[in-house]
């Protein structure tokens, strides 16, 4: 009989490389048609065959069928595909396992889903019986699930679970009068006790679900389950007990349906990367407060949460709103780090920013008008605070201070394409804030250092000189004015009386080109400097801005700045460290350059041509 290999149109089946992933089989041709049994048995005893059906089914239903054979046994398991169960069985009974149906016993195995497995025959976490039964195998005492569809599962699915998770990752097992329920994705479990109807947690042993699951703040927010002390129930120390809070982590969402309704705030939980993650916050009932137990992630989860919840009047438990309480703990040393944050803080970090409206300016190439893209249906206006993205802004920064230390710092992840994009303009951001600083209590505002950078950066700045800010700032060369200013050609110098400030565009004439006022102003700067008035500093500051305008016009006149920066630092010194000074005459001069006596320019007139004629008679 020809030996072979399977075609690829099994090998590359879905159900085939779920449970058999790359293994290859040396197979013959079975009975049926395009029907293939392997050449060799297989696991320990090597007894076991598998046989693979391609079936090309009516209408195009393709379809490939694996039988597994046992020789000793007469034994004969067909694999189902995990598609079958998914509305019947949890995810974890779903995705966790394989399922081999035996025909004879009528009975479906829950093995290992790798078929290289060492215990891929004899490892049988559940079985399912013929009375529709699945019960574990590797207890002492069996657990049979609770069917999903049942009023059981529903009632208490609707009631606190639905709270945690998704139906299809909660699942139960009874266990005589006992419960256990199960959280799959998230990792933890509860015990429901029959006869008292209490659920006691498994990692919190001495608490218990709460019936009543209102505490007073984080107001219809949908997700997270309430736990109280088993003391309380016994009547027992009922003072200074304190109750837990587990949310799960995920895309805080809010809805407003209508103007009079408060928000309805619910976690989406899709992204694979943080779906195992929840949070536990204690309900301290001496201070009135939710106080997280993870820093920093959990302390700007639960601002996070208090920021979503929040509402124009306060929350009963807590006595403030929900952004009061979220800038409280934004505020706290628990949110603020020394390094990088990890990818779940960050992510928290992104969702806190977004509560800002977007601000921008309209069109964005003009500043005429000011856009602003609200949060529709979400948090009422008044709570989607201007402050959140800036000091999202300056966590972020803070943890990055030190990131030379940090190899494993995260970058161009959500936030940080937030932060490059133009989608809140930063300034125009501190700006409102700026004017909407009023309408906000106290305790939601950002702190007084943000407060005072902003202000410096927003508010109305004197007039700055140019030099400071230009390119070429601090690299003048030094110059003597006997070189250039004063080395050559016609001056024609102004009196330090005759520089008028106004009109502005007299300094762009030839006839006020540097080297005909630079005089002038030394002069009167010295002035500035020597006569005590009680306007001094008002005419040294109107100097200031002359010379500044100078300076800005320096390039189309073609002069150096270098000279006025000279005519500025007299102002700036102290004391003017020269003496006494003998001006120059303030009029016309030709070829300044030529310093020696030159007679052809002598002229005599008729009085010289005279006496040279007598002269020669």
């Amino acid at each position: 009989m020809t030996i072979g290999f399977l075609p690829d149109r099994i090998t590359s089946n879905d159900l085939f490389r779920r449970v058999f992933g790359k293994h290859i089989f040396e197979v013959q041709a079975a009975e049926s048609e395009d029907s293939y049994i392997t050449k060799h048995g297989y696991h320990a005893d090597g007894k076991v065959h598998y046989e693979f059906t391609y079936d090309n089914g009516y209408y195009g239903n393709q379809r490939l069928m694996v039988y597994e054979r046992h020789v000793k046994t007469n034994a004969k398991f067909e694999l189902i595909p995990p598609s079958c169960f998914e509305t019947e069985l949890p995810d974890i009974l779903v995705s966790n396992y394989s399922h081999w149906w035996n025909e004879n016993r009528k009975i479906l195995e829950f093995r290992p889903i790798h078929f290289q497995d060492s215990n891929f025959l004899s490892h049988k976490s559940y079985i399912l019986l013929r009375k529709r039964y699945i019960m574990t195998c590797n207890t002492e005492n069996r657990q049979y699930l609770i069917n999903r569809s049942s009023s059981f599962f529903q009632n208490l699915f609707k009631r606190y679970f639905i709270r945690l998770d998704d139906e299809p990752y909660v699942y139960m097992l009874r266990d005589n009068d006992l419960i256990h329920i199960h959280l799959s994705r998230l990792g933890i479990a509860f015990k429901y006790n029959c006869r008292n109807k209490i659920i006691t947690s498994r990692e919190y042993s001495d608490m218990y679900i709460d019936e009543d699951q209102w505490f007073g703040t984080l107001t219809s927010l949908k997700s997270g389950l309430l736990l109280s002390p088993i003391a309380v129930i016994n009547q027992k120390n009922r003072h200074y007990l304190c109750r837990k809070l587990i949310v799960p982590f995920g895309q805080v969402q809010a809805l407003k349906k209508s103007d009079d309704d408060h928000q309805i705030v619910t976690i989406e939980r899709k992204s694979t990367s943080f779906i195992h993650e929840y949070f536990v916050f204690i309900l301290n009932d001496r201070l009135r407060i939710l106080q997280p137990t993870d820093s920093p992630t959990g302390w700007l989860y639960l601002a996070l949460l208090h920021a979503m919840t929040s509402h124009p009047l306060p929350d009963q438990y807590t006595g403030m709103t929900g952004m009061e309480r979220s800038f409280q703990l934004l505020h706290s040393a628990g949110c603020w780090s020394d390094q990088p944050y990890d990818s779940i803080t960050r992510n928290t970090l992104l969702q806190i920013a977004t509560i800002s409206p977007k601000i921008s300016f309209y069109p964005e190439h003009l500043t005429c008008m000011v856009k602003i893209d609200w949060n529709e249906n979400s948090l009422p206006y008044s709570m989607q605070h201007f402050g959140y993205y800036l000091i999202v802004k300056k966590l972020v920064e803070t943890s990055e201070e030190w990131n030379f230390m940090h190899s494993s710092s995260i970058s161009n992840d959500e936030i940080e394409k937030l932060f490059q994009s133009k989608k809140y303009n930063e300034k125009l951001l501190a700006k409102l804030y700026w004017d909407y600083r009023d309408s906000y209590n106290p305790t939601a505002r950002l702190s007084a250092q943000m407060e005072k950078e902003i202000c410096c950066t927003s508010s109305i700045k004197s007039y700055q000189p140019v030099w400071e800010s230009c390119s070429y700032s601090t690299n003048y060369s030094p110059l003597r004015l006997v070189d250039h200013l004063y080395d050559s050609g016609d001056v024609n110098l102004k009196d330090s009386e005759a520089l008028k400030c106004f009109p502005l565009s007299r300094w762009l004439k030839d006839d006020y080109q540097l080297k005909n006022i630079w005089i002038g102003l030394f002069k009167f700067a010295e002035r500035l400097k020597t006569i005590e008035s009680d306007h001094k500093k008002d005419d040294i500051e109107r100097f200031e801005m002359l010379l500044d305008f100078l300076h800005y016009i320096s390039d189309k006149c073609s002069s150096k700045p270098f000279y006025l920066q000279m005519l500025k630092s007299i102002l700036k010194a102290p004391t003017l460290p020269l003496g006494s000074i003998s001006y120059p005459s303030f009029t016309q001069y030709t070829n300044i350059q030529e310093i020696s006596f030159q007679s052809y320019r002598i002229n005599l007139g008729t009085m010289g041509r005279y006496k040279r004629v007598t002269h020669r008679v």
